[in-house]
């Protein structure tokens, strides 16, 4: 039996693909998980200092007045990786992100925050300002200068809404 090379091709694509998507469902097996992993999660990193929990970096964003990057990730997920080993890597990103509080959301421990921001594939990145309104969102593995530029429209919105509340009003 003959296999046709571009069946074969779409389907190991999709089977790569499937990997990083949601494994959010609910049952036991992920509670099991989620309790295994929310001690030290390991994931991917890159160079970036990032505060482990949403509410503990919804926090200090607040006490810092800070926006937020905010990382939705999960150790099973290969394209998180890549994302961590090359974009959380690059110079510009890095001294980017002194800008802002990075917050490591691991999808196993923390799978209500991902439900609660529509996270269902893997990675997602999303900004937010000091208060929490939205700001920009990446999904998937995007290279270090797209990232780049998210964090530079992110800080450009927040600065606009901080420039626009102390306007005087007429």
């Amino acid at each position: 039996m003959k296999y046709h090379a571009g069946w074969v091709g779409a389907i190991c694509c999709a089977l790569v693909l499937a990997g990083c998507e949601s494994k959010l469902g609910g049952n036991s097996k992920e509670q099991a998980a989620s309790e295994s992993h929310s001690n030290s999660p390991k994931v991917a990193k890159g160079h970036l200092r990032f505060v482990e929990g949403f509410q503990k970096g919804y926090a200090q964003a607040a006490k810092e007045s800070k926006p937020m990057l905010v990382f939705f990730t999960a150790e099973w997920c290969h394209f998180c990786h890549q994302l961590a080993d090359e974009a959380f890597t690059n110079p510009q990103v890095v001294s980017l992100s002194e800008n802002f509080v990075c917050v490591l959301v691991d999808a196993d421990a923390e799978p209500s925050v991902c439900r609660q921001f529509g996270v269902t594939g893997f990675p997602t990145i999303q900004f937010l300002s000091p208060r929490g309104g939205s700001l920009e969102r990446i999904v998937g593995k995007k290279p270090g200068h797209q990232l780049m530029m998210a964090m530079q429209a992110a800080l450009q919105n927040v600065a606009r809404h901080s420039a626009a509340s102390d306007a005087p009003s007429r």
